[in-house]
């Protein structure tokens, strides 16, 4: 079945339809080879109504100097009908088929062929389709043009299909459709059928070198094997073409190939088209010049004074194919003596035109892994690596390189191949290092795919490998094993990991106070009798730099993407701005480098942050954003934690129903891999869901499986975050005495009291339960003014706190100070875009006498309906990027980022770009409009 190409089908279509009704026309579809017009034509063949006949010719090669062979093919099939002709007519088609004695005259000769169509349509209806008009004979594809002008009302519809190229089909006056390579959009599709089973890199390689061509959407494919389409093995450098496929692509050439064939191959070879290199070891420059000004005029190619660009990547693979072994080897030598030593170019072409192993080339290769690894290259470093390990004679180097290039491979979301490579090293690892690197990624792919508890022990074993002899990959071991046992909930492990850091003697000291180290112990729990207790590391509070409150860098992949700090941390523990600041930047040099395998994994605790600081907007854009590349890269237990987190931000959105199925697919993957920190980050969007939802008994339900030692969903760091949830849950159900235990459990075991960030929502509770009939209650109104006085992480906080004490206040009976501590929450609520706490707080208003409407169009926050991938782009134009780099970093097409800005820029008011520079996503504004 055909994909796209609706407006060609449709004229087509029209164009057979309309002989029904006694109308006659004729089309020329024009295009380049593999462009589809053989499958246009099968499509049209097939879908003609049952009463019109379909008559069908196709020009061949071998017949395109045989006069009237063409016009034979299209009329044999009514010749018997030649009686019913004037006898002049009958004479010349006799004649041209040799059929009788007489010459042939060409008028009679059109006439009669002419005639004989008409007479074939007077029976019923008739379509002529004509596929590869360009090998027509002259004198046929005269004829038929002759007739394709003087159709009227024959019936009959006449479809030439033509093939761009040397010999060219001349059609005058007749109407044409040039085919033009597949959108984007269709070549997908179609790519999707064609190989379902490719992965995401794959699927690009394919996309960018097929060009929108549909033959080569079937033939790429075709000629790929299974392990490759999958991503197990490595795509060769030029796609292996088929030879229909590759005979299209070098007719193209043919005539310049003839006389100028070594300069071709030259800039094939060389793929940045570095017209210095290839001028330089054509050896004679100005002949070269002048071949590739011929390449340039013959549409082959576009040059300029730096560079060689050929118009169809895939004449480069046919170039490539074409050439004997031993003509590229000697061009890819040419090419490896005029570069320098010290480029990278050099030694590519070295290895190209090397047979064998040779350790020279090999070292030369793992070189240039290596800086590539520094300059944040991982695709680059990647191939070099895996080409270095096959050049080697040493297994032992072989076994290193083959680890680092699965490092690059699952840093690129290539999981299959660096499982692959990890296999292909496994037998070669002997050495300690070499099998601790192998658990390093084992490792670290378990923790984003499977079970946290697995991917624990497969680090903490590799880790205890290299303790001594290695610590700096030790720690890096040691960091990510400690945040796979915070993501698995394994508080024990977690100490012991503590431990494992301090002896590789690199452990960060810590300056932290001894309140912070008391509730870092209580975090991780106790350890066995006799073990003597460990603190996790923690940064200080007072913003002066510590090591553990940026995220940690791994040499595995380039220096951008860390397994730490886990989730929440940075929170609990004071750092979280100087976090926040480090995983912007390392998610920000992610994109750059194109090592969107990684993405996810350093996403997550960026994302965790800002939830909890009330940047939801930009929490939810990032997650959006990672989310594809978890998902396609078998990320299966990150992408549940970044649906875990999109779940939050819709709970307390009000956006019920889209929590409420996002938590369905994340406990869906989280469930059966163990993942703790997801399960419990599901209950609590649930629970903040019931909550918003007025259902207080069910958001009990759900925030107990999140904090009560034991539960299905507990997790140690979030359950401290939701248990001021509970207790008002509890407490709005009427709960008093669970209420009350809830918040027991809250200071005994969070010592909230001593953590700035849970002070606000610990001061709040305790003035919730102030009046719950105990012997000696609190002062309520002086509870939640200290609560209000003390600084809230968000936004959202501060407004809670505001509307629990104005409801107190109104049921208190002191009306004028409710409706201040209302509006307060009622203007917080919007800015956070928090729609049902909104709700509640209009509900105590109107409760205390006042109407309250929609918030004037003067004071909207600047988020309101704007998607997150939306927010993303404004936020990134407003930092003064354009299209092109906004489009590079978030893996988009400039011209899509140019559709998104228009359709905002009418929901935030604004008519220009300059204007954005004025917004601030995060925090309630005034309109842009305004500003401008």
């Amino acid at each position: 079945m055909i994909v796209g190409r609706e407006p060609e089908r449709e004229r087509l279509r029209g164009l057979v339809h309309g002989t029904r009704r006694g109308h006659s026309g004729a089309l020329v579809l024009r295009g380049p080879g593999g462009i589809g017009r053989t499958a246009l034509l099968d499509d049209l063949a097939h879908d003609v109504p049952p009463d019109v006949r379909v008559l069908r010719a196709t020009g061949v090669e071998s017949e395109a100097e045989l006069p009237w062979a063409g016009l034979h093919q299209v009329l044999r099939p009514l010749l018997p009908g030649l009686h019913r002709l004037p006898e002049p007519q009958a004479v010349a088609l006799r004649a041209a088929f040799g059929l009788g004695p007489d010459a042939v005259d060409p008028f009679l000769l059109s006439l009669g062929a002419l005639s004989l169509l008409s007479d074939a349509g007077a029976d019923s209806p008739a379509a002529l389709l004509v596929d590869d008009a360009q090998w027509l004979d002259p004198a046929s594809a005269g004829v038929l043009v002759f007739i394709a002008r003087r159709l009227e009302t024959e019936g009959l519809a006449m479809v030439f299909a033509a093939r761009d190229g040397a010999r060219p089909f001349t059609a005058p006056d007749l109407p044409e459709t040039v085919l033009r390579p597949l959108p984007p959009d269709d070549a997908e599709t179609l790519l999707d059928r064609t190989a379902p089973g490719a992965v995401r890199g794959v699927r690009r390689r394919i996309l960018r070198e097929a060009e929108g061509s549909p033959l080569a959407l079937h033939a790429l494919p075709a000629a790929l094997t299974d392990a490759q389409l999958g991503g197990g093995s490595p795509l060769p450098d030029h796609l292996p073409l088929e030879p229909r496929l590759r005979q299209i692509h070098l007719d193209r050439t043919a005539e310049v190939a003839e006389r100028h064939g070594t300069v071709l191959l030259l800039a094939a070879l060389q793929d940045d088209g570095d017209l210095t290199a290839i001028l330089g070891a054509a050896g004679d420059r100005d002949a070269a010049t002048a071949a590739l000004y011929a390449a340039a005029a013959a549409g082959l190619i576009d040059l300029d004074q730096q560079r060689v660009r050929f118009r169809h990547p895939l004449v480069r693979s046919a170039l490539y194919q074409a050439a004997p072994l031993g003509e590229r080897h000697a061009a890819h030598r040419a090419l490896a003596r005029i570069l320098d030593a010290d480029d990278d170019r050099r030694v590519w072409h070295l290895a190209a035109s090397t047979v064998g192993r040779d350790d020279t080339v090999a070292g030369l290769l793992a070189n240039c892994g290596t800086r590539s690894r520094h300059a944040g290259r991982p695709v680059t470093a990647g191939h070099a690596l895996r080409r270095a390990a096959l050049f080697t004679t040493s297994s032992r180097a072989r076994a290193r390189w083959l680890v680092d290039a699965a490092a690059c491979a699952w840093e690129t979301a290539e999981p299959a191949q660096a499982l692959s490579l990890l296999d292909e090293a496994e037998p070669l690892a002997h050495e300690p290092a070499a099998r601790a690197r192998a658990a390093q990624v084992h490792g670290l792919m378990t923790l984003v795919s499977g079970n946290p508890a697995h991917a624990f022990r497969t680090l903490l074993d590799g880790a205890r490998l290299v303790l001594h002899d290695d610590p700096p990959l030790a720690e890096e071991m040691l960091l990510a094993a400690a945040r796979a046992a915070w993501a698995a909930n394994r508080p024990r492990e977690l100490a012991r990991t503590a431990l494992l850091l301090e002896r590789t003697g690199r452990a960060p000291t810590g300056r932290a106070p001894d309140r912070l180290r008391t509730l870092l112990r209580r975090l991780a729990g106790p350890v066995s009798p006799g073990t003597p207790r460990a603190t996790v590391p923690a940064p200080v509070t007072d913003g002066s730099a510590d090591r553990t409150a940026s995220p940690r860098y791994a040499a595995v992949g380039t220096p951008s993407w860390t397994p730490w700090p886990p989730d929440f941390l940075p929170h609990f523990t004071g750092g979280t701005e100087s976090a926040l600041e480090a995983l912007r930047e390392a998610v920000a040099t992610l994109r750059r480098s194109g090592a969107t395998g990684a993405l996810p994994l350093t996403v997550l605790p960026l994302v965790s942050l800002q939830l909890v600081t009330g940047q939801w907007t930009a929490a939810a854009a990032h997650a959006r954003e990672a989310l594809p590349a978890a998902d396609e890269s078998g990320q299966f237990t990150a992408g549940a934690q970044l649906r875990a987190v999109l779940a939050w931000t819709a709970a307390v959105r009000g956006e019920g129903d889209e929590c409420r199925a996002l938590a369905d697919e994340a406990l869906a993957a989280a469930a059966p891999r163990g993942s703790a920190v997801t399960l419990a980050l599901v209950h609590w969007a649930l629970g903040l869901n019931a909550l918003a939802e007025g259902n207080a008994a069910g958001a009990t339900r759900l925030l107990r499986e999140v904090t009560t030692p034991g539960a299905p969903a507990e997790h140690v760091a979030i359950g401290r975050l939701a248990l001021p949830d509970l207790v008002e849950a509890h407490a709005r159900a009427g709960e008093t005495g669970e209420a009350r235990a809830a918040l027991e459990r809250f200071e005994r075991c969070a010592a909230p009291a001593e953590v700035p960030v849970l002070r606000t929502a610990w001061l709040r509770c305790r003035a919730l339960l102030a009046d719950d009939g105990t012997a000696v209650p609190d002062d309520a109104d002086a509870l939640f003014g200290a609560a209000l006085d003390a600084t809230a992480p968000s936004a959202f906080e501060a407004g809670r706190t505001h509307l629990l004490h104005g409801e107190w206040l109104r049921r208190a009976r002191r009306v004028k100070a409710a409706r201040d501590h209302l509006h307060q929450a009622l203007h917080l609520f919007r800015g956070a875009g928090a729609a049902p706490w909104a709700e509640m707080a209009s509900q105590e208003l109107r409760a205390a006498g006042e109407q309250i409407g929609q918030p004037a169009r003067g004071h909207t926050d600047t988020r309101t309906g704007l998607t997150p991938r939306e927010t993303q782009i404004v936020r990134l134009a407003a930092e003064g990027k354009s299209n092109s780099d906004i489009a590079q970093q978030l893996f988009l097409s400039p011209r899509t980022v140019g559709h998104h800005l228009y359709k905002v820029f009418p929901k935030l008011g604004i008519t220009s770009r300059h204007q954005l520079r004025a917004l601030r996503l995060d925090t309630p504004q005034t309109p842009a409009a305004d500003l401008a």
